[in-house]
């Protein structure tokens, strides 16, 4: 949960390792070869799973494709932690009992694991058959899933040793061997794990990571890929940087070929003399590599169309501490497998944009979600297939927010998004939710997953002081909240008891702009008569521009009026008398009198104030 770029860079300086490449040129660059004849969309997300993936390999020892692991809290200092490998179908029968639990000072206990789960996630469209794969044998290509669980308290013995720990309890478990057909490196054994930090946060859940980690790329086609990281748990905030592969803790694996590194796990698209760094993301085809550190998409146009590599994403979680800052409570190490093919005729569906809204904590935000999917047309004599239907989902990375399908039997689904906030969730860093559209291609389905940003904004809170002062004069202050993030801005509004505004200054009126509004943080309102009154105030807190409107009832008491009017006209001769009788009201008893004279001679002599008591 918005996150700047200047955020981030703050975050960075914890992790050497985190990718912050610099802002993009929106230029868009000439495909010397054809490239661009190939691709009618900018930014593609396409993502297929291909069963055909393992053709050319032999049945090996290497299946270890890649895993996940995630923890929940149970209680504090209580986890359950979940470990997801993913293996080859063509490699040996997978197996594994335990994984060890580390305090970075270097103690350590080994925790059994128990198998929840074992499960074939080849993905094929819905006309092909599946499923045939002889549970947990060497067989054809094909990938599985095994999931397995384990309980980890550090409340009683084993793990009551580490408790105490002063740095980040670390998950640890690896396995020999990487998958054989990797071909830029990384090869040797496999190695990932996760971090909890106990003493910051003794019940923190992980991001729960709705991508599965074993992606497949079609050469010379953008390519987006977003991990769906999301804690709907904590609400903490996540940031993603790239980390090299491990055979163990601290022993990193290289890699080989022109441009290849942790950093760069692919072969990409650099049309003339561009060379990593550098990307575009934004032209067409994307432009070298870039991972969102916001995010965690990843963008860019594969161009070695027989690459099998590893990329490995860190996903940090940040959590605020009682002064504001952000600490890191929580690491998660997403070892990823990548296979570059030459995908069939298709085009990938889309996720249309905008991918980044901003929303005042306690409004509501609704936007909708469209799919596109343009139908390819192969060249003569070659006849059109019908175009493909689209159908639209979310990760339900936002709690409390709602994805609706509002067309549901339609060829491209559109799908709402809605979310009020609540008060206090506002942050520096966005929450996020991914969108994946996937079409009905045979026998392959291609799919995008595209992430979504919301800011959510502080609002301006303040609370009203109001003094009451003698002879009707009230006055009054605005307190902004303990906190309060921008530029204050105040205003306040003079309102009946049916809330329309009082013009009329005899009623009552503020003491420094003598009318109904004042634009200050302090002032008083002085008040000619009795009645119930509705204060309005108003405060803004830009540059978020989140403004809070409040009205208060005052209720001022009867006041004392003296009516001295003697009627239209009245004229008095020299030498008679005139008689003042006031007309008295709201009098409480006993009431005290006080004249006083003012005016001019008839030669515009300004006479002298002469004041008496009643009984004159």
């Amino acid at each position: 949960m918005y996150q700047t770029i200047n955020d981030i860079q703050m975050i960075g300086k914890e992790d050497k390792n985190a990718y912050l490449a610099s802002s993009f040129e929106k230029k868009e660059h000439t495909n010397n070869y054809h490239m661009i004849k190939l691709l009618k969309k900018s930014v593609l997300a396409l993502l297929f799973f291909i069963p055909l993936l393992f053709a050319q390999q032999e049945a090996k020892a290497s299946h270890m494709m890649g895993a996940d692991i995630t923890y929940q809290c149970i209680d504090t200092l209580k986890f359950k932690v979940t470990i997801k490998y993913f293996r080859d179908c063509r490699g040996i029968p997978f197996s594994i009992s335990n994984f060890t639990v580390r305090c970075s000072n270097g103690s350590s206990r080994t925790v059994s694991l128990t198998l929840d789960n074992i499960k074939e996630i080849t993905p094929v469209c819905s006309t092909q058959p599946g499923g045939r794969i002889p549970t947990n044998t060497s067989a054809s290509e094909g990938i599985e899933q095994h999931t397995y669980t384990a309980i980890l308290d550090f409340n009683t013995l084993p793990l009551s040793a580490l408790a105490g720990c002063t740095g980040k309890i670390r998950i640890e478990t690896g396995q020999c061997c990487r998958n054989g057909a990797i071909n830029t490196g990384p090869l040797g054994n496999f190695f990932t794990y996760a971090e909890i930090d106990i003493a910051k946060a003794p019940c923190n859940s992980s991001p729960a990571l709705t991508s599965e980690p074993i992606a497949i790329l079609c050469c010379n086609q953008p390519f987006f890929f977003n991990n769906g990281a999301s804690d709907t748990s904590d609400l903490d905030s996540i940031s993603y940087s790239w980390s090299p592969p491990l055979a163990g803790w601290n022993q990193q694996l290289s890699y080989s070929g022109t441009n290849y590194s942790y950093q760069h796990p692919f072969s990409a698209y650099y049309p003339g003399s561009l060379a990593p760094p550098y990307y575009n993301v934004n032209a067409n085809p994307p432009i070298g590599i870039r991972l969102d550190p916001e995010t965690g998409d990843i963008i860019f146009t594969p161009t070695r169309c027989d690459e099998v590599t590893v990329a490995v994403i860190k996903v940090t979680e940040w959590r605020k501490d009682s002064t504001g800052t952000y600490q890191n409570i929580g690491v998660t190490h997403r070892d990823l497998q990548f296979i570059t093919k030459t995908c069939p005729n298709n085009n990938p569906p889309e996720v249309d944009g905008p991918y980044a809204y901003n929303v005042c904590e306690g409004s509501q935000l609704c936007f909708n979600v469209t799919t596109d999917d343009e139908q390819y047309v192969p060249p003569p004599p070659a006849q059109a297939s019908p175009p493909d239907t689209v159908t639209n989902s979310w990760n339900r990375g936002i709690p409390g927010a709602t994805y609706t399908i509002t067309n549901p039997t339609a060829r491209l689904q559109t799908g709402r998004f809605c979310w009020t906030p609540p008060l206090g969730s506002a942050s520096d860093l966005p929450y996020s939710f991914t969108v994946t559209a996937r079409d009905n291609a045979c026998p392959l389905n291609a799919v995008t997953v595209r992430a979504f940003r919301v800011k959510v904004k502080p609002r301006a809170n303040a609370e009203r002081l109001v003094d009451t002062l003698d002879c009707g004069l009230y006055a009054f202050e605005s307190d902004p909240e303990d906190g309060f993030k921008g530029t204050p801005s105040y205003q306040w509004t003079l309102l009946d008891s049916n809330r329309n505004i009082i013009f009329d200054k005899r009623i009552a009126k503020f003491t420094t702009s003598g009318t109904f509004i004042s634009r200050k943080q302090k002032d008083s309102i002085q008040f000619r008569q009795g009645g119930t009154y509705i204060i309005q105030h108003d405060i803004n807190n830009a540059p978020s521009n989140c403004p809070s409107t409040y009205f208060d009832t005052l209720v001022v008491p009867p006041l004392l009026e003296a009516n001295l009017s003697l009627g239209p006209d009245t004229f008095v001769c020299a030498g008679t008398d005139l008689i003042f009788r006031p007309y008295l009201s709201n009098v409480t008893p006993t009431v005290e009198y006080q004249w006083s004279t003012m005016g001019v001679t008839d030669d515009g002599d300004f006479l002298n104030n002469v004041t008496a008591n009643a009984t004159d």
